[in-house]
């Protein structure tokens, strides 16, 4: 416990208090449900399970990375690619464009295969994904695009 010294405004003099750490803000649960009863973070990233699976891509959401003593979460890893894939949703923020230029920079730095792709809307990220990823046969059961 950390002890933190204030003055006091009625008598001018020192006092001491205690204060109490707060605990650390942890990111949010993924609360967005896909088709397959798969929780994700965003829309884009539903929108992401929904075309893996309708094309019968593995992936992994969300792997744990360790890079240069950081820890990463990538959007998505695809084991059949090697391949990280990235939805950059918030590039209107300069921080968040700072965070993303970062990640390029540790994941080039480590020699991973990433795509970033920004994409604010759904029909923009099933074009990028339609451009970077090798056509397969739809899975059956699933309605033609």
């Amino acid at each position: 416990m950390k002890v933190a010294r204030y003055f006091s405004k009625k008598t001018g003099k020192p006092s001491f208090t205690t204060t109490r750490r707060l605990p650390k803000v942890r990111q949010a649960a993924p609360d967005v449900e896909t088709g397959s009863n798969r929780k994700v973070r965003s829309q884009l990233e539903k929108v992401c399970v929904q075309y893996f699976e309708r094309h019968g891509i593995a992936y992994i959401y969300e792997p744990l990375l360790l890079l240069a003593g950081r820890q990463y979460r990538p959007d998505f890893f695809l084991p059949d690619c090697d391949l990280f894939i990235e939805i950059c949703g918030y590039t209107h923020m300069p921080f968040y464009v700072d965070r993303m230029e970062e990640k390029r920079r540790q994941y080039a730095a480590a020699g991973l295969k990433a795509e970033f792709l920004v994409a604010r809307r759904s029909a923009e990220l099933l074009a990028q994904l339609n451009e970077l990823l090798p056509k397969r046969p739809q899975q059956k059961g699933t309605p033609p695009r």
